[in-house]
């Protein structure tokens, strides 16, 4: 199973912060020597400039299929999500989105961090792609700051611990059907689903009778993707988990904590089960 993690950025955003971050490195370097630097730092200031604009488009698209390649493992690979259609889906607000597939187990308040990084991540690339040409050594610093950004966003991915079964390690038990007529298993009780309350229904006495006879209970759903939780009226006494399950004496402890003797014991399912499923009680006779 999986989740789907929409990460919503906006390329409006993203090139007013190249401009502005270039911007303020030109005017560094203008003030400097306002004469001698006036023409570099006009070069070296992301503009309205049609080039400039050109070169921005085409590094923020580079930019965009980088991070999407960085995240290909998390692609849906049944949509198509490529470069072409994230930055052409962009709305006029110039938002746009990258969808991926994450774990069950993902962090869902990681959410936020990711798209913020992600565009960190694209503006540091578009940055480390201007400064290329001009201060080749200014380039290698926003490469740096991309690289951090992309294993963050790695980092924020990571799962987080699997959660702890409900099921009871006493559902783990082994059995030895004996033959002969020391060691003979027989039905003591066959219990219908009732549909309208969600369970299978016993009397505790019914069950302490045969219990303190023969001292072990076999608990078997004809439906073995059935999973089972014991309940007295609304209150939840212990967990089965999946049949067969052999009732212990800690079990049998535990209901007589919660009911009287003619009270009801309900078997209840977590899943509907399959239609005309039953819920078998058999015990081994003593030899």
């Amino acid at each position: 199973m999986s989740k789907t993690l929409t990460l919503s950025l906006n390329k409006k955003l993203i090139i007013e912060a190249v401009k502005a971050d270039t911007y303020i490195t030109g005017a560094i370097d203008k003030s400097s020597d306002g004469v001698k630097n006036a023409a570099l730092a006009y070069n070296e200031q992301a503009g309205d400039d049609t080039y400039h604009e050109r070169k921005l488009t085409r590094t923020l698209a580079g930019a965009v299929g980088s991070l999407e390649a960085n995240l290909a493992e998390f692609v849906d690979s049944s949509t198509e999500n490529g470069i072409t259609d994230t930055l052409g889906s962009a709305g006029e607000d110039g938002s746009f989105t990258i969808v991926i597939l994450v774990s069950d187990r993902y962090n869902n308040g990681l959410a936020y961090p990711i798209a913020q990084l992600s565009q960190e991540y694209i503006v540091n690339k578009m940055l480390y792609y201007w400064w290329q040409s001009i201060r080749p050594a200014l380039a290698k610093d926003y490469l740096a700051f991309s690289t951090e950004s992309l294993s963050n966003i790695r980092l924020c991915l990571a799962k987080t611990a699997p959660l702890v079964s409900d099921a009871n390690y006493e559902s783990v038990t082994g059995d030895v059907s004996d033959s002969g007529s020391g060691g003979s298993t027989s039905t003591v009780e066959t219990l219908s689903y009732d549909s309208t309350n969600n369970r299978f229904q016993a009397t505790y006495s019914d069950l302490m009778e045969t219990y303190t006879q023969n001292g072990n209970l076999r608990v078997t759903c004809t439906d073995p993707s059935v999973k089972l939780d014991v309940k007295i009226g609304t209150t939840k006494v212990f967990t089965i988990g999946y049949t067969p399950y052999q009732l212990s004496q800690n079990n049998m402890f535990e209901l007589m904590q919660h009911v009287t003797q003619e009270g009801k014991v309900d078997f209840v399912p977590t899943t509907t089960p399959g239609e005309g499923s039953v819920l078998v009680i058999t015990t081994k006779a003593t030899a």
